[in-house]
């Protein structure tokens, strides 16, 4: 079964905004791009996500909006702080259906059974998109 993780993003106002940002953090890691996510603690089903291909869900304005394919994780030590675990993220956006969720703090493992599902690589120049607020009624009334 695959283990996936769960995050708030915090301080974006939508899927472009965070995507911008994303663009913006890209790294080299282990020879190839990657994208930070800062934690606390490394996850202690760390070696599990890794192996099963876990990705990490992330939630902005509580909706679960896209996911990123976990490359692996690596401990940092930050000056004055103590240590730090960075997720290393692909940079490639999985655009998901959106979802509700209620906020929480740092980050919780996502039961896959309750993992939305893909709607592909994001790509903010395209314009076929159901505006947010509506998706989830058209979606409901069976529509979509």
């Amino acid at each position: 079964m695959t283990v996936h993780m769960i995050k708030l993003v915090v301080g974006v106002s939508d899927l472009n905004d965070y995507a911008v940002r994303q663009e913006a953090e890209i790294v080299r890691f282990e020879g190839q791009k990657a994208v930070p996510c800062w934690t606390r603690f490394q996850p202690k089903r760390a070696e599990e996500i890794l192996k099963t291909g876990g990705s990490i869900y992330r939630v902005i304005k509580n909706r679960i909006v896209c996911r990123h394919r976990i490359l692996g994780f690596d401990m940092v030590e930050v000056e004055g702080e103590g240590k730090y675990c960075q997720i290393m993220q692909d940079p490639e956006i999985i655009e998901t259906v959106n979802m509700p969720h209620r906020p929480f703090q740092g980050w919780r493992y996502l039961d896959p059974a309750k993992a939305p599902a893909d709607k592909g690589v994001y790509n903010a120049s395209n314009t076929d998109t159901i505006p947010r607020d509506l998706e989830e009624p058209l979606r409901a009334a069976g529509l979509i």
